[in-house]
């Protein structure tokens, strides 16, 4: 079900709730309260065409931040040919990124800040875009939103999820690649304590948290009205838990029947599995990645790589083991293992020794999925 139109190179909370209440009905429309202009935008003005379009190969990996000094150890540096094959490669960045003077340090037991030459590191190994919609994008208030977003912008590294308004968190990034135009945004739902009063006080950041879930909705639906692909990263789930919330498969049901192609997920800093949603593929959690504390079950991961046709989307795992933050393609008892938890933790899908995802009958340990 992909999108509408064309695109050439380019401290932790949990949920307030485990359900999602009063989802929009995909049959019915909906007044546009975010209507800004792309986060990220291409000057070309897309048309419905009807010619055939190459494979795309699409790559996601998850928690990416240069804290603790990892800037200066080459932290992609063994991965850098896996993040530069695919044609787009997206990553979580789990932190602000500005110098030390700009902005507030927020009071969380956990605060991330990246320096500038982050942006280099980023496009020195082929990272194409960033979800920004997390939770550690306001640990320098607003001010480092606004430097992240511009230090980013002069790195020509598309993002989504967080801006200087609600109408730029919001808003799609568009990215056109081998002919294809791909629509992007992120959200957050992560934390969700301040949005009791259903009043977002935090409009920097795209939020999913039920107050708010129709603007998510709407963000869906105007990256599948001007693009062919759409991409949702989201940040949500239990710290550490290998196996989803319930909402999870709820909200990704809702972007899915909205026009969403690919709904990824992040935050438990662990693996979660995948499954197909409305047609859609969903991977519930791509752990961590570049994450200097990483360590233990938290530092097995993947990258998720796609291949996308105008027929069907198909994926195949990568493994990688993080050591002291960098993750390395990982060894062959390592794979075996990260390939063998994901069997178990994803719905209706086992994965083949060279990591391709096939059909399965086999029950997942985190439960029946909910209809």
């Amino acid at each position: 079900m992909f999108g509408a139109c064309s695109p050439s190179d380019v401290t932790s909370v949990s949920p307030t709730s485990s359900t999602v209440t009063a989802l929009p009905d995909p049959t019915t429309t909906r007044p546009t309260t975010t209507t800004a202009a792309p986060a990220s935008t291409t000057t070309s003005t897309p048309t419905t065409t009807t010619t055939t379009l190459p494979p795309l190969v699409i790559a996601f990996a998850g928690d990416t931040s240069f804290t603790h000094g990892s800037e200066t150890r080459d932290p992609l540096g063994d991965v850098t040919d896996w993040l530069s094959d695919p044609d787009l490669m997206f990553v979580n960045l789990e932190t602000v990124i500005a110098e030390p003077s700009v902005g507030v340090e927020v009071d969380n037991t956990f605060t991330f800040k990246s320096p500038p030459v982050s942006i280099d590191l980023l496009n020195a190994a082929g990272i194409d875009a960033v979800q920004i919609g997390n939770n550690h994008i306001l640990d320098w208030g607003p001010d480092g939103v606004v430097r992240t977003v511009e230090l980013l912008d002069e790195g020509g590294i598309a993002h989504a999820g967080a801006g200087v308004d609600i109408e730029a968190a919001y808003a799609p990034a568009f990215i056109e690649v081998k002919g294809w135009r791909v629509g992007f945004v992120s959200f957050s739902r992560i934390p969700c304590h301040f949005a009791a009063s259903g009043k977002n006080t935090r409009p920097q950041v795209a939020w999913a948290c039920d107050p708010f879930i129709r603007d998510t909705i709407q963000a869906v639906k105007d990256a599948s009205a001007d693009s062919d692909f759409v991409i949702v990263m989201v940040h949500w789930g239990i710290e550490r838990n290998n196996c989803p919330e319930p909402y999870q498969r709820e909200l990704a049901r809702a972007w899915a029947q909205f026009g969403a192609d690919l709904i990824i997920g992040g935050h438990p800093h662990v693996l979660q599995g995948v499954e197909q949603v409305e047609g859609s593929w969903l991977v519930n959690s791509t752990g961590n990645f570049a994450f200097p504390s990483a360590r233990g079950p938290s530092s097995y991961s993947a990258i998720y790589e796609f291949t996308v046709t105008q027929a069907d989307v198909t994926l195949k795992v990568k493994p990688v083991r993080i050591v002291a933050g960098r993750p390395k393609p990982a060894n062959e008892s390592d794979s075996a293992k990260i390939l063998a938890d994901l069997d178990q933790w994803s719905f209706g899908y086992d994965f083949d020794a060279d990591g391709a995802a096939v059909l399965s009958d086999e029950p997942s340990v985190c439960g029946d999925p909910v209809s």
